[in-house]
């Protein structure tokens, strides 16, 4: 009885101490995201490439599937132009174990047709795994929203 209560006693007491483990876990998912698509924005590549895992693939919002090199290439610092204004919102991290799942909007606001400024949004689906210990990016799928 006494090693029944003892296993329930320290089953209680470190369960709160994973849960911690797994929200700090996701929050640095999250963070990790939030930074790769704000390094794409400054067209730093190498920041980039630090974050992408050697397998790294992209689904762009018009469906063409792009490969690492591709997508590094597309950021080449002489292709560089001004960023629009950009708001992330509705960050969600899903870490499990050496696997991660991100989703996102990702929000520009640039000037319209008519002068006035319009918004254009993208849902942002990441997949991280874990690589010595860090999180890298295996894929990026960006879907426009309509609205």
């Amino acid at each position: 009885m006494r090693l029944v209560i003892g296993v329930a006693a320290a089953l209680l007491t470190s369960a709160p101490v994973a849960a911690q483990s797994v929200d700090a876990d996701a929050k640095g998912l999250a963070q990790k995201a939030e930074a790769f698509v704000r390094v794409r924005n400054q067209f730093d590549q190498a920041a980039m490439t630090a974050m992408m895992a050697p397998d790294y693939q992209e689904v762009s919002p018009i469906g063409e599937v792009d490969s690492r090199d591709r997508v590094i290439g597309f950021y080449a610092a002489d292709k560089k132009s001004p960023a629009p204004p950009m708001t992330i919102t509705e960050t969600v991290a899903r870490p499990a174990g050496t696997i991660g799942v991100v989703t996102m909007r990702i929000a520009y606001t640039m000037p319209g047709k008519d002068g006035q400024t319009q918004t254009r949004a993208l849902r942002a689906g990441f997949v991280a795994r874990r690589i010595n210990g860090d999180w890298q990016f295996v894929s990026l799928q960006l879907t426009p929203i309509r609205g």
